[in-house]
């Protein structure tokens, strides 16, 4: 693997350069966020960049050296097995509960340049974890506290890894269970006067079972301490960002539904409603153009799932179902293996009616020819 710093090459497996010692990237690197992809992926499953083309690595800048793997925490109680992934906010470790004899994970927090307002997001997305209890569709904190000042969380261990780890696209069984399963955590959090505010397939991970549970609440906010929250302040990831708070509007639960109706649009289809390789330019699309419909990208989406997906992403948050139970009452409905959504010719004009595309090229030749082929079949238009 060459080096992105000096060009030296290493052999493969190797995590760090032998000529400069810094950190080497694998194929799929996102050169924006640093997340690795699965070889293949076009765009980057944490934040819906490009990611470079022909199959060639999208290198991140060069970092410096990781540092030195901890060996415990919590006076040895904790005993470090290995380190599982690193963020733009902790750095994850697999670690050992030598009293309760269970492997949990421990999130250190990265405390480099982060002020007194950063330090207590990271107490409030403790107690916001630790005030939603144990539900099952909602990741367990444990324990939280400090080594060396360095602040830290213990959390269950999702043996499963996260959904944006997953092979996208997926089925739309496989689809519509995720979707339920976050729904069920969601409505809880909601309950309990708490919006994550930064929901995706990074921030949702899988059981050994399957099942599919909520994690990180760093960003989420209790309802009645929303006025704390700088107005314009941005936050979240923009590939799955409402409008409302690319915005700095008020945030409200519809804010979470609207970021699902992403997640679900990317499990579907394999990507997210908007890309490009200028996070404004994602940012604009979410406040100004209608997504396409998933359907143009999946041949397999049911057109129950893709009504409500379309729901999901109004802009009008009043558009959007009311609660996230409602969201699961639907998905309990869907068929996965029911009636897709196609460019048939029986359905075509009636979703030209819809207005659910946008004039990309691509888009508009593949309705032109489904057009051209339903008034074909049907001896022409009668105006």
């Amino acid at each position: 693997m060459q080096c992105s710093a000096c060009g030296h090459d290493s052999p493969e497996g190797f995590k760090f350069c032998g000529e400069c010692g810094c950190a080497l990237r694998a194929e799929g690197t996102c050169a924006s966020c640093g997340t690795v992809n699965t070889p293949g992926m076009k765009f980057c499953g944490e934040c819906g960049m490009a990611l470079g083309g022909g199959g060639s690595a999208n290198v991140a800048p060069p970092t410096p050296a990781a540092a030195p793997l901890p060996s415990s925490f919590a006076g040895g109680r904790y005993a470090v097995r290995r380190f599982l992934g690193e963020g733009g906010r902790k750095r994850v470790y697999l670690a050992h509960d030598e009293k309760l004899k269970r492997d949990v994970a421990i999130s250190v927090i990265k405390t480099d340049g982060l002020d007194a307002a950063g330090l207590s997001r990271v107490h409030r997305e403790a107690e916001a974890m630790a005030k939603l209890g144990d539900q099952p569709n909602i990741v367990t904190i444990y324990d939280v506290g400090e080594d060396a000042g360095q602040p830290y969380i213990v959390s269950q261990y999702m043996a499963g890894g996260a959904v944006d780890g997953l092979d996208l696209p997926l089925s739309a069984e496989r689809t519509i269970a995720i979707g339920k399963d976050v729904c069920r955590g969601l409505a809880h959090a909601h309950k309990h006067g708490v919006v994550h505010r930064d929901l995706k397939p990074g921030n949702v991970w899988l059981s050994g079972d399957g099942a599919a549970e909520i994690g990180d609440f760093g960003l989420a906010v209790a309802l009645e301490r929303s006025r704390l929250t700088m107005h314009g302040m941005l936050v979240g990831t923009v590939a799955y960002m409402p409008p409302e708070q690319a915005l700095g509007s008020e945030i409200t639960t519809k804010a979470d539904l609207y970021s699902l109706g992403c997640m679900l649009y990317e499990m579907i289809t394999g990507r997210p409603p908007f890309v490009s390789d200028n996070p404004s330019a994602v940012i604009s699309q979410h406040i100004n153009t209608p997504p396409v419909a998933p359907s143009w990208h999946a041949d397999s989406c049911p057109l129950e799932l893709e009504a409500l997906i379309l729901r999901l992403l109004e802009k009008d948050p009043g558009e959007r179902p009311a609660s996230a139970d409602e969201v699961f009452a639907t998905l309990e409905r869907i068929d996965p293996a029911g009636k897709a959504a196609t460019h048939s010719d029986s359905n075509v004009l009636d979703r030209l009616s819809l207005g659910v595309f946008v004039g990309r090229e691509q888009e508009m030749e593949r309705l032109r020819k489904a057009f051209d082929e339903a008034v074909s079949g049907r001896g022409g238009l009668v105006m």
